[in-house]
């Protein structure tokens, strides 16, 4: 009987295993931490698989593979003193919504204001078609999601990066992604 018993519970512990290998483990904790540049004028909550490789107006992360593919985010921060950010959000969006390469433009309202201007923002994808072609990405190919904020007398690209699998199709990514994107904020500099 001892042994029916302990064989039963071998096989359901067994069987349980093998379901647990077909689904996805899950990569990322839901642990954030806020990362804060007074320089360069920015704040957002990155997850603390990502590890900060570079500070300063090229502020860069490498996060773990998700599907195979290392995932990264960068912010990249151009001063544009004198510029109304308004007048580079115009042109920039024109220019993104007739380009080919990128899908989904879509403004985002980012509140207050800095040094007495309105903060302008949109978002945007790449398009779901590898580079140069008519054809659909393959799930390795690289695929990236951005976010340019004007303000604080500066432009901010922030870019995050992985497989398409992994963010144009993926479960997990993008809302760890879109966590990080609803996060970043503009913050007033300090010398």
């Amino acid at each position: 009987m001892k042994r029916w018993i302990v064989s039963f519970l071998l096989l359901a512990l067994s069987g349980w295993c093998f379901a647990q290998e077909g689904q996805p483990q899950p990569v990322f904790s839901g642990k954030t931490q806020v990362y804060e540049d007074t320089t360069t004028g920015f704040r957002l909550e990155v997850p603390v698989e990502f590890n900060l490789t570079g500070r300063g107006a090229n502020t860069t992360w490498e996060g773990p593979k998700v599907e195979d593919f290392t995932t990264s985010l960068f912010v990249n921060v151009t001063p544009m003193p004198g510029v109304h950010p308004q007048a580079i959000y115009d042109g920039v969006v024109r220019s993104k919504k007739s380009d080919k390469t990128v899908v989904d433009v879509r403004q985002i309202k980012m509140p207050g204001k800095l040094k007495g201007k309105p903060i302008f923002a949109f978002r945007f994808m790449e398009s779901p078609k590898a580079p140069g072609t008519l054809d659909d990405k393959g799930p390795n190919d690289h695929h990236r999601w951005f976010l340019y904020v004007y303000g604080n007398e500066a432009a901010y690209e922030l870019c995050m990066a992985g497989s398409y699998k992994a963010l144009g199709e993926g479960k997990e990514l993008p809302q760890v992604y879109l966590a990080v994107l609803k996060s970043f904020q503009l913050i007033p500099t300090k010398p």
